[in-house]
């Protein structure tokens, strides 16, 4: 089968592309910068191009089979604790007080917080362009991975995610993959919409759960991007669910 991927330069798409390749399916990466895949196969391609340009969309789409997305924006949670914490560093050793103190250690880091969190389009104008270049070209499966705690999933991170990584630092990243998901879900496609729990980078096991009762309320489950690539390599030839949104975890 020939495959194009989204993404594949990326923790997750890296892992599609080493399986898929071990599938003997012929694969096609399209990347902004080729020289992050640092891989190299007879039967794997590198496209450069810009997800934001849809003529390059539609071209790499050209002949291709089907369509697998792992398109992610690396959330910056480290820089943002790191610059909160030089605040408070900052206001303690210059012994302010009054506005001053007010400022530095409430209003600039809330400041910051506002900025990661705003709302992003990067995932959700760069699908629409891959639905309409598909439904254009007769393209019709498509696979996209999305995550646990979207949609009809809301609250099964765990309390962590749903009470303060997701409205702290990733609710900008959230509400595009909202939007990301109605484009799919709107469309003439095949589709499967991928929605896994908290990623590590473990190894492939091949033994996960999956289906609509995936998560907890409470607990963060996890699940290697190497076992959400064999899951999604899966659905290109499974129709159990197509259009719809499984999770998975361990």
């Amino acid at each position: 089968m020939k495959l194009l991927i989204f993404g594949g330069t990326g923790r997750t798409g890296r892992a599609l592309v080493e399986q898929a390749l071990e599938q003997g399916h012929v694969v096609t990466v399209f990347a902004r910068d080729p020289s992050k895949l640092g891989m190299a196969h007879e039967n794997l391609r590198v496209m450069k191009g810009d997800i934001a340009d849809y003529d390059s969309v539609e071209t790499a789409i050209k002949e291709q089979d089907a369509v697998l997305s792992a398109l992610g924006i690396k959330p910056h949670v480290g820089l943002v604790v790191i610059l909160v914490v030089i605040c408070q560093v900052i206001a303690r050793a210059l012994a302010l007080s009054g506005i001053f103190n007010l400022l530095l250690r409430i209003a600039v880091p809330l400041l910051i917080l506002l900025i990661f969190a705003r709302k992003k389009t990067t995932l959700s104008n760069g699908t629409n362009s891959i639905v309409k270049a598909m439904e254009k070209l007769g393209v019709k499966r498509f696979i996209c991975e999305s995550s646990l705690g979207v949609g009809g999933s809301k609250g099964r991170l765990g309390l962590l995610y749903t009470y303060v990584l997701i409205p702290l630092f990733l609710r900008g990243l959230f509400a595009d993959k909202e939007v990301q998901e109605r484009i799919i879900g709107d469309s003439a496609l095949d589709w499967v919409i991928v929605r896994p729990a908290a990623l590590s980078n473990g190894p492939r096991i091949g033994a996960y759960r999956h289906g609509d009762d995936i998560g907890h309320w409470l607990f963060t489950r996890k699940i290697s991007r190497s076992d959400v690539a064999d899951f999604m390599l899966k659905q290109l030839t499974e129709n159990r669910y197509l259009h719809m949104t499984p999770g998975v975890s361990y």
